[in-house]
């Protein structure tokens, strides 16, 4: 990630890409704020039953994010550990030293590339667990919807 340089108020093209930019930001909440308004005054307007299944619906599509975010927290988990191992293999710096500050910082900087790894996609161990758990916690809440 990039981050644009600062610009002083009047300076030309600049401004006028902030402008854009906040002018468009604006917009956006706007355009979001009407569709939270329509998309309450639509569930306000549902049937009991209707409302009851698009509120398992949402329970249901929460649900499967929050595994889906689990299963990447175990692999960037595990990407942590391996690479944690292979950097033990690395001979430490003889000619510098490496001080304690630096190796906190490598392991802070490892453990968010791997986070980022496993968010990307990473070597597919999140989405083999996920297609494993996925089955396993429809019908777990499936039998709980049965107990209701």
């Amino acid at each position: 990630m990039q981050i644009p340089p600062l610009a002083a108020p009047g300076m030309g093209a600049h401004s006028n890409n902030s402008y854009e930019s906040s002018r468009a930001a604006a917009e956006s909440a706007k355009f979001s704020q009407i569709l939270n308004e329509l998309k309450n005054k639509t569930e306000s307007a549902l049937k009991p039953e209707e409302a009851a299944a698009l509120k398992e619906a949402k329970a249901a599509e929460k649900r499967d994010k929050d595994l889906r975010k689990a299963c990447e927290g175990f692999e960037a988990m595990f990407l942590n550990m391996m690479y944690r191992q292979m950097r033990a293999t690395v001979p430490e710096d003889t000619l510098f030293g490496e001080s304690n500050a630096l190796k906190i910082f490598q392991d802070m900087r490892d453990d968010e590339l791997m986070k980022n790894v496993a968010a990307g996609g990473g070597i597919g161990i999140a989405d083999m667990m996920y297609k494993q758990l996925k089955p396993q916690v429809e019908s777990r809440n499936a039998a709980q919807n049965m107990l209701k």
